[in-house]
């Protein structure tokens, strides 16, 4: 039995069952309103018809607007698929798993993966895709610290020595690194071909694989090139979360605290009361709250992504908690530490901030930093100095439109924006660095 958590953004009806767009379908967008796509090739409008309601209309099939007698200026209307499945699945490697058979159709699709995962499954995997019209399996030493263009371009030439056209399909099998770089591959190869997602890491199933963005690093800055290319179906199988080491689990177990702290509070009391249960037995047990933290981040996560999608509609996201300071720490350790555990430091300063500056109480500032020790998280790493953090937090305005976008807690499952670099002057950021690292040594 599989259940799925369906995105509901606005977007085209799809035509096929391979999520693709077929071309009556995409002509039906440049008007307002849904259009019946009539199925047979031959069938013309009726020339009688009213256009005052185009839903009333046989077929999609009209005719060229008369051009205007003139203009200066055109508007172009470019409507973006902002629609795709999120499913969990139950073993989705059986030989009958379906979903991924049904997902990749009569398509020539590529795999990814990475070492390990192929190591663990690819058997599996390749035993389930002999069904299927998939021409080739690549396996890449896809890390953060070697997640570049270098690999983009490996996938970009193994497409095109297949011969894959545009129905043709990439599957990313691996966590988030694997799927950011086979996510921008999508994007590029013959301007855009489908993607699938089977995420195998918790970040991956609760968040890096289930948006909408592939990017590599440059030149030091983490996912500095990127794309919006939204996959056509993300599967969730809980089941490879059992071979995870401890460490890959607590990393994701960040990603759920974020959504916690900053918009779920059954979440984050979920999470106090089980995670560490979760992290010692591979998600296994108890199976209830393993269930209930996957469904509960997953939905946090798409819901939040489903108000600016593409973030073109402004740049205030909850989901940017823990990621403000992140991304240079992590650059700053050589990609040497998990990225959720860079998260959580950069949660636990915004914390620290948020007490400071009186918006959460001391008790609330406990229970944050002891959920995150509990899972065996850092709340503190020496490159965190007050030079990091002014970077940071420039070229956070950079990236956010010119507002910094500080994301804090105002409480448990609530958060606010610090907008201006002048509510978080150097001496706050002083005074917080320093009891945090004060707080660290005294609990190790």
């Amino acid at each position: 039995m599989r259940h799925g958590w369906h995105w509901a953004g606005a977007g085209p009806s799809r035509s096929g069952s391979n999520g693709r767009w077929g071309r009556r379908a995409m002509r039906s967008t440049t008007f307002e309103g849904a259009l019946a796509v009539n199925d047979d090739e031959g069938a013309s409008p009726d020339e009688g018809a009213s256009t005052d309601n185009l839903t009333s209309l046989p077929t999609a099939r009209i005719g060229p607007r008369p051009a205007p007698l003139e203009w200066a200026s055109i508007a172009m209307d470019c409507p973006a698929r902002t629609r795709y499945e999120v499913l969990l699945c139950h073993s989705l490697l059986r030989p009958d798993g379906s979903a991924l058979l049904e997902a990749i159709g009569d398509r020539r699709a590529l795999l990814v993966t990475t070492p390990t995962v192929d190591r663990l499954h690819g058997s599996a995997m390749r035993a389930l895709l002999e069904k299927t019209n998939t021409v080739s399996t690549l396996v890449l030493d896809a890390r953060e610290e070697t997640k570049s263009m270098a690999l983009v371009e490996a996938v970009v030439a193994e497409a095109l020595s297949h011969g894959l056209n545009r129905r043709g399909l990439l599957i990313s099998f691996g966590g988030g690194v694997c799927s950011d770089i086979v996510t921008l591959s999508a994007s590029l190869i013959r301007r855009g071909v489908g993607h699938i997602r089977v995420p195998t890491t918790l970040i991956g199933q609760i968040d890096a694989g289930i948006g909408l963005k592939g990017a590599v690093n440059f030149r030091a800055k983490k996912s500095f090139v990127g794309c919006f290319h939204p996959p056509e179906q993300v599967l969730i199988d809980p089941a490879f979360l059992k071979s995870l080491p401890r460490r890959f689990l607590a990393s994701g177990v960040a990603e759920a605290i974020k959504m916690g702290i900053a918009r779920d509070v059954k979440l984050f009391e979920l999470l106090e009361s089980r995670s560490l249960e979760l992290i010692m037995s591979g998600f296994d047990e108890p199976a209830a709250a393993g269930r209930e933290l996957l469904q509960r981040s997953i939905w946090a996560m798409l819901d939040e992504l489903r108000q600016n999608p593409y973030e073109d509609q402004g740049y205030e996201r909850l989901v940017d908690f823990g990621h403000t300071f992140s991304p240079a720490l992590e650059a700053a350790m050589g990609f040497g530490i998990h990225h959720g555990e860079a998260v959580a430091i950069d949660m636990a300063l915004s914390a620290t901030i948020a007490r400071s500056l009186g918006l959460i109480s001391s008790e609330v500032w406990q229970r944050i930093v002891n959920l995150l020790r509990t899972t065996s998280l850092p709340i503190f790493a020496r490159p965190l100095e007050l030079q990091l953090c002014r970077d940071a937090l420039r070229e956070a305005c950079r990236h956010r439109g010119g507002s910094m976008n500080l994301v804090v807690p105002a409480g448990i499952g609530r958060a606010v924006f610090l907008k201006s670099r002048d509510e978080v002057p150097d001496s706050l950021l002083e005074e917080s660095l320093a009891c945090l690292s004060s707080y660290a040594v005294a609990d190790s």
